[in-house]
């Protein structure tokens, strides 16, 4: 099967659904089919190369600071025209890279699939944006798809004004067993942040939180890390006026294992996130996660966590400042809790079976 993969970005670059396109890409490519990946193009990386068997090739594009997503780098549709795919696919609500890809199937007659990574809920000047993309530029794409995969059993109730539910199809994200480390968290010093540094993200609420529990726990750091997407010079000044020195860093995918086993705990402050990697990362890292219920966390912590899921979950910076400090007076008590999650997630979630299931959803639809 000739495969189109189109994303708006791609590793190196960091993110869900870049990483999400590369490892069923990977997987895909694997088991026997040919897989393209048309994406933009970003400082230090190719125009056309080969990943993993996956032919990628990339498009300089003109991008608005307003948030990761918001790239538009237009000759990648002529691209899409020349390819000759069996099916094409696309990813990501909020990127152009859907309409795209749609409107180049419709012109060959091919069937589009999209995958939903997450639903924004902005606020601020972005709103404009997202009304203007929800109404003008999302039905297109959304109407053209033959089937919608979402990563997210929350997703479909948000989507179902936008589009019919006999086209959705759940299939999570997966996880890779590099990801693995020892139970020892008891012995680090570090709370960890992962993923992009921008306002949707919370990390504003992670640092009050965290100035709370400075004098009590004297040892500990706060170690943000992922690329700016536009909010770390506020937050560095938030910091200064909270009287904390958190560490802010960029750290290549490959060496995020490492990352997850110098952490205590990992803190994911979303205002939104779909099946984010870094809950089912830090999990299988054997890591205490903490998180906002959003997205899919409420079904992912029940099944890690059972009874005790409530420990892990916040909704405000006062619930995050108080269950950091019951965990951290409490360690010992939680290595059950995070020993169950570790081996729930290496065992309910791999890309091999995410790539399959996406490969049945093309079989079907191509059927």
């Amino acid at each position: 099967m000739r495969i189109l993969q189109t994303v708006h970005s791609f590793p190196p670059s960091q993110g869900g659904p870049e990483h999400h396109v590369y490892h069923i890409s990977k997987e895909l490519v694997e088991i026997g089919n040919d897989v393209t990946v048309i994406t933009s193009r970003e400082s230090g990386t190719k125009a056309e190369e080969k990943i993993a068997g996956i032919n990628v090739k990339r498009f300089h594009s003109f991008d608005i600071s307003l948030f990761s997503s918001a790239r538009f780098p237009i000759t990648s549709f002529f691209a899409m025209l020349k390819e000759n795919p069996d099916i094409y696919a696309s990813h990501g609500y909020g990127s152009i890279m859907p309409l795209f890809a749609s409107i180049a199937a419709l012109i060959k007659r091919k069937p589009f699939v999209f995958t939903v990574h997450g639903y924004p809920e902005v606020r601020g000047r972005k709103r404009i944006f997202y009304h203007f993309y929800r109404f003008f530029i999302a039905p297109v794409f959304l109407r053209i798809a033959k089937k919608v995969i979402v990563v997210s059993r929350s997703a479909p109730s948000l989507l179902e004004k936008e589009v019919d539910k006999e086209k959705i199809i759940y299939i999570p994200n997966g996880i890779e067993g590099r990801f693995d480390c020892e139970l020892n968290f008891g012995d680090k010093s570090k709370i960890l942040y992962v993923g992009k540094v921008n306002e949707d993200k919370g990390i504003d609420v992670l640092m009050r939180a965290f100035s709370r529990l400075k004098d009590k726990y004297p040892n500990l750091t706060l170690k943000i890390v992922g690329k700016d997407d536009g909010a770390k010079s506020k937050l560095e000044t938030l910091a200064r006026s909270l009287d904390i020195h958190p560490i802010f860093s960029t750290v290549p995918y490959e060496k995020m294992p490492s990352i997850y086993a110098e952490s205590k705990a990992v803190i994911l402050p979303s205002r939104y996130e779909g099946l984010s990697l870094v809950w089912l990362e830090a999990m299988s890292s054997g890591r205490p996660m903490f998180s906002t219920p959003v997205g899919e966390a409420g079904n992912l912590f029940d099944q890690a966590y059972d009874k005790d899921k409530e420990l892990f979950l916040f909704r405000d910076e006062d619930e995050l400042a108080g269950k950091l400090m019951e965990f951290l007076d409490n360690q010992e008590k939680y290595k059950k809790m995070v020993e169950r999650a570790k081996y729930t997630v290496k065992e309910e979630y791999s890309w091999k079976n995410v790539a399959s299931q996406t490969r049945a959803v093309y079989e079907e639809i191509l059927g």
